[in-house]
C-alpha cells in the first residue's frame, strides 16, 4: 500500500467515525423514549457466527438465499446458518481477509478479499467446493454481484470488471479516476436488464452495456463543493434500488436523486446526505440520513412524506421494510420498528449489546440483524 493510500485510509476512518458519532465532539445520541402500546416483539434465536472478529467488519452483510444465511468473518471463515432455528449448518475456511460480505446466488457463492482475491464456490453437502479463483490488483470493498453468466466486481481503484461466472476469466474492465480522498467503501453494481449501473466516488452514476462494458450514459448526482477534501466528499456508497425503470441513488454530503434507467435522465434531485442503503415500496423510498434521522420520500417527486428524529445521532443502520413497518438497528444493539405510513415508533427490542452496521434483512415474517461481533439474531412480531 502506497503512503498516500495509507494516509487516505487513516483520514477516511476518521471521517467515518465523525459521521457515525464516534468522536468526543460528536452530537450526543438521542435518549430512548418510552413507547405507548408497543407492538409485541420476540427474539426467535441468536447465534454467534463470529462474522466480525475485529473492528473492520462494518460491511460484512450476510447473504440470504432460501432458508440459509451465509456469513464470512474478517478471518475468512464462511458459515451457513439455518434461518429456521439459528443452527450452524457448516463452516469453511477460505484463507481470505474480506472487507465485504459474501455475494452470489443459489448457484454460486463468491468471497473476496482486501488483497483483490475473488473466489467462487459451489455449496455441497456440509461445506463448499471451490470452482475458480481470480486475482485483481486492488482491494474489494463492495459485495460482488452475480447475474446469469457474469460476476460484476467493483474495486477501490475505481475499476468495474465483468468476470465469467463459469471460470472467473475477465470479460471487460472499465476504470474511473479516484479522488484523493473518499469514504472507506464502494457501492455494489446494480444490474438492470442489459445494463450494469455503478456509482463512483466523484458523485457520478454510470451505466455500461453488460456485454461489452461500453458506456451507455453517465449522470452527475452530486458535484463536489467546499474548500477542504473532506467537504468535497460526494461518494455514491449506498446500495441503490430500482423500481419501474427508475434507479434511486444517494450520495454522502450531496443529493438524493431519481434517474431514468433507459436514458440516464435526471427525474428529480434534492439535497441529502447518506452512505446507507435505500429501501423502497410502491410509493416511497426510505433512508437513514448520516445524522440518523429516518426519512420517507415520495419516489415520484422527491418531496418528503415524513421525517423521524427520535433516533437522532444513534448511528442507525439503513432501514428495511417488513409488511407495513420499517426496521432499523442502532449502536447499542436495539432494533426499532416504525410505521411506514407516518414514521411513528411502534416497538423496540434489544438483540445484542453491540453496534449493528449492516441493513437488517427480511426472511419470511422475521427480521434478521447482525452486530459487529457477529451475533446473528432473528426477531418477529408475536
Amino acid at each position: 500500500m502506497s503512503p498516500l493510500r495509507k494516509l487516505t485510509t487513516i483520514v477516511l476512518l476518521a471521517v467515518l467515525a465523525a459521521c457515525s458519532g464516534g468522536t468526543d465532539n460528536a452530537e450526543p445520541p438521542a435518549l430512548l423514549t418510552s413507547i405507548k402500546d408497543s407492538i409485541p416483539l420476540d427474539k426467535n434465536w441468536v447465534v454467534d457466527t463470529r462474522a466480525a472478529i475485529n473492528r473492520a467488519a462494518y460491511r460484512l452483510r450476510p447473504l440470504i438465499i432460501g432458508d440459509r444465511a451465509y456469513t464470512i468473518d474478517t478471518g475468512g471463515q464462511m458459515r451457513a446458518v439455518d434461518l429456521n432455528n439459528g443452527r450452524l449448518s457448516w463452516r469453511h475456511k477460505t484463507g481470505l481477509e474480506p472487507a465485504t460480505g459474501v455475494g452470489g446466488n443459489a448457484q454460486l457463492l463468491i468471497a473476496t478479499s482486501r488483497n483483490g482475491d475473488v473466489i467462487a464456490y459451489r455449496e455441497v453437502e456440509k461445506g463448499l467446493e471451490m470452482l475458480w479463483e481470480a486475482r485483481l490488483d486492488s482491494e474489494i470493498r463492495a459485495t460482488p454481484v452475480a447475474d446469469g453468466e457474469q460476476v460484476f466486481v467493483r474495486s477501490v481503484d475505481g475499476r468495474l470488471r465483468s468476470l465469467s461466472a463459469l471460470d472467473g476469466s475477465e470479460q471487460w474492465l472499465v476504470s474511473r479516476r479516484v479522488p484523493a480522498l473518499s469514504l472507506t467503501g464502494n457501492s455494489s453494481p446494480l444490474v438492470a436488464g442489459q445494463l450494469v449501473i455503478s456509482g463512483f466516488d466523484d458523485g457520478k452514476l454510470t451505466a455500461y452495456d453488460r456485454s461489452t462494458g461500453k458506456t451507455q450514459w453517465e449522470t452527475t448526482v452530486s458535484l463536489p463543493s467546499g474548500r477542504t477534501e473532506v467537504e468535497r466528499l460526494v461518494d455514491l456508497d449506498g446500495r441503490f434500488v430500482m423500481r419501474d425503470g427508475v434507479v434511486y441513488v444517494v450520495s454522502f454530503q450531496g443529493h438524493l436523486a431519481a434517474v431514468q434507467v433507459v436514458s440516464g435522465d435526471l427525474l428529480w434531485s434534492r439535497k441529502f446526505s447518506s452512505y446507507q442503503a435505500i429501501a423502497i415500496d410502491d410509493s416511497s423510498i426510505y433512508l437513514s440520513a448520516d445524522d440518523s434521522d429516518l426519512w420517507s420520500i415520495d419516489r415520484r417527486t422527491g418531496a418528503a412524506f415524513w421525517k423521524q428524529d427520535v433516533l437522532h445521532a444513534r448511528r442507525i443502520t439503513a432501514p428495511t421494510i417488513i409488511g407495513r413497518n420499517l426496521v432499523v438497528a442502532d449502536y447499542e444493539g436495539f432494533q426499532h420498528w416504525f410505521s411506514k405510513t407516518d414514521g411513528k415508533l411502534l416497538g423496540r427490542i434489544r438483540t445484542s449489546f453491540e453496534r449493528n452496521f449492516v441493513q437488517p434483512q427480511v426472511w419470511g415474517e422475521a427480521v434478521v440483524t447482525l452486530d459487529k461481533l457477529g451475533f446473528l439474531a432473528s426477531v418477529s412480531i408475536r
